[in-house]
């Protein structure tokens, strides 16, 4: 693609200077990097966090893949030591990863006692912890990547152009796959959630408009189709993918976002092309458009429908926010550790909030869900490295040119994001997360090179972080995908949470009795615990061991700790209650009331099928027996209290 390079920096005007075409180096570095968002995209959004870990593996090596091929890309100066963003991120990794430690205003979490009085942590799961921090050194080597390409005004744009292009075969196969394999739900993509897909999908309209509005002005402020070039052309195609799209995902809060977005650039570039008449032409289409969106979704049923229930929409994320937001005063100062929210939710669920907590995956509020994990300490860090990267992106878009426009895009699509972050589940998506991490490094690249005579700039210490990146991820990554396609690498030193609850599943499912299986159950269970001692599964694993072992002591304290740490978990019940039955004659009083108050609650939630299925399939006549009188019971206290309305 061609695209002008100008001399004297941004300021100058669109058409001047000489039209340079991309290397083929270039032409591939930037055809890599497209290709690497659209398979995370396509991976389900890399939600699952196997193929997570993987695609940290793959940012590293695109850092270490482009410094060692394409020389271009070692003569620009990266910014490693200077406050930002190196040093600030370097502070940023420390503020995270204190959680690791015992160190903060209220000690270690309570759950760590469970362990005995000695060492534990702030944070409730040190393995997603170590996850997370590790995927956040991956898109710290894609933002860096991203620099190096963003250097070059002419790969700048065309990295952002094929991107725009990219994203929108991608919604273009979105909905051919919504129209016809999903009509009448919501659009989702592979994103596996509508508000996710229209944060993307707003993003993309935002660029789209942007790239129109260049073209319309660099033919003098004509919309006349004869002098609107193929990237018009292409551009226009793309804002309608974008707005159809939007609109299948039915999202009140990507939609609202999106139209703040839009205002914003739409006025941005009014106030900074100079062309007033021109381009309030150009704010009024845009606005028809959103007008003409809207009308149309609004006569459409489930966006009708999801309007007419705002208020109950309103009233549930009220619930979520208000038990979250409790949870974080709980450890204010440094959170729970970043990912530990499944963990965290699954601990303060009570008979209250289970109809709302129970299959939630995120607080519906990226800032509520940043003081929970990182804590006051971390969050605002986090935002203040956000904010100063967004200051230095503004600062380029009251520039004229193509540069600053693609800045001013930026900061609306930000705009966009962080608004929609207020009510949705969006930018948690590791896939979207990575798009952004590219879009932040490519606006904010150092566009000066070293000139003849001076130093080449200090690659070395990208390739040294990048490196160091790529085997850390990948001695992580390695047992996790062992793990998933049936190996047994539990035994590493770097195996997580997640691969050693594999194996003992494997092995629990087999039904051990050998005392060499059993030992080295016992001992991946240990290490197990002492990574996340609040996972109410993890101690449930110990129990099955314990009883395995014929310890019914210990397994009658680990089934009580299961109970403690996730007393409501869903998807926990069956298993639970399955091995609890199984073993009800050994069972304590207290274990034997909290199993049976779970089994209440699903009952009442209606599990009567299910718990009936369960109690058919258990062998000791005992637990069988329990449950059944359980079922009878809880069946006619319901057909009482039917009877009495």
């Amino acid at each position: 693609m061609r695209t002008k390079s100008r001399r004297g920096g941004d300021s100058s005007p669109p058409r001047a200077g000489k039209v340079r075409t991309l290397r083929v180096s270039e032409g591939v570095a930037i055809g890599a990097l497209v290709a690497l968002v659209l398979v995370e995209l396509l991976a389900f959004g890399a939600s699952d966090v196997v193929v997570a870990a993987v695609f940290g593996v793959a940012h590293a090596a695109f850092l270490l893949i482009l410094l060692a091929t394409c020389g271009w890309a070692r003569k620009v100066p990266l910014p490693l030591a200077k406050p930002w963003p190196g040093l600030l991120f370097a502070v940023v990794l420390v503020a995270v990863a204190w959680p690791l430690t015992p160190f903060g205003p209220g000690g270690a979490h309570p759950v760590w006692r469970y362990l005995g009085d000695h060492g534990g942590a702030i944070t409730v799961d040190r393995s997603t912890l170590v996850l997370n921090i590790l995927r956040l050194l991956g898109l710290a080597c894609l933002f860096l990547a991203s620099q190096i390409i963003g250097a070059s005004e002419t790969r700048r744009r065309a990295l952002f152009w094929w991107l725009l292009m990219g994203l929108a075969v991608f919604a273009v196969g979105a909905i051919i796959d919504h129209v016809s394999l999903r009509a009448g739900t919501r659009l989702r993509a592979t994103l596996l959630s509508p508000n996710s897909a229209a944060s993307l999908m707003g993003v993309g309209l935002v660029f789209a408009a942007m790239f129109l509005s260049q073209a319309i002005q660099k033919t003098g402020g004509s919309v006349r189709l004869e002098k609107l070039g193929l990237d018009a052309s292409l551009s226009v195609a793309a804002a309608a993918i974008f707005a159809v799209a939007l609109a299948m995902t039915a999202s009140r809060g990507g939609i609202f976002s999106t139209v703040v977005g839009l205002a914003v650039l739409l006025t941005w570039q009014v106030l900074a092309q100079g062309r007033r008449v021109r381009a309030i032409a150009i704010v009024g289409g845009a606005a028809a458009l959103l007008v003409a969106i809207g009308v149309a979704m609004r006569s459409a049923d489930l966006t009708a429908q999801r309007l007419q229930t705002l208020d109950g929409d309103i009233a549930v994320r009220k619930m979520i926010f208000d038990a979250h937001w409790q949870a974080f005063q709980s450890s204010p100062w440094f959170g729970f550790g970043l990912g530990s929210f499944p963990v965290v939710n699954q601990m303060i669920m009570t008979s209250t909030n289970l109809p709302v907590l129970f299959d939630v995956r995120a607080s519906h509020n990226l800032y509520l869900q940043w003081l929970e994990e990182g804590g006051v300490v971390g969050a605002a860090l986090m935002g203040a490295w956000l904010l100063i990267a967004l200051g230095r992106i503004a600062v380029q878009g009251v520039k004229p040119g193509t540069s600053a426009a693609l800045a001013r895009a930026g900061v609306a699509a930000a705009i966009l994001v962080l608004a929609h972050g207020f009510s949705d589940f969006a930018v948690q998506v590791p896939a979207l997360q990575t798009l952004f991490a590219i879009g932040l490094g490519a606006m904010t690249a150092v566009s000066a090179l070293p000139g003849r005579g001076k130093a080449a700039p200090p690659w070395r210490g990208a390739v040294a972080f990048g490196g160091l990146t790529f085997v850390a991820s990948l001695l992580v990554a390695a047992p996790m995908v062992a793990s998933r396609f049936g190996g047994d690498l539990a035994d590493m030193p770097t195996a997580s949470a997640e691969v050693l609850a594999s194996a003992i599943e494997a092995k629990l499912a087999r039904d051990p009795r050998d005392p060499a299986t059993l030992a080295r159950l016992d001992r991946l269970s240990r290490r197990e615990l002492a990574m996340r001692p609040g996972a109410g599964a993890a101690w449930l694993r110990r129990a099955a061991i314990d009883f395995q072992r014929n310890d019914v002591t210990a397994a009658n304290l680990a089934l009580d700790r299961s109970l403690a740490v996730a007393p409501l978990q869903t998807s926990l019940f069956m298993s639970r209650a399955r091995l609890a039955y199984e073993h009800w004659p050994a069972l304590t009083p207290s274990s034997r009331q909290q199993v049976m108050y779970q089994a209440r609650i699903e009952y009442a939630r209606g599990g009567e099928d299910r718990l009936k299925t369960l109690a058919n399939e258990i062998r000791d006549p005992s637990g069988r027996i329990g449950l059944a009188f359980l079922i009878v019971a809880e069946r006619t206290k319901a057909q009482l209290a039917a009877s009495k309305r």
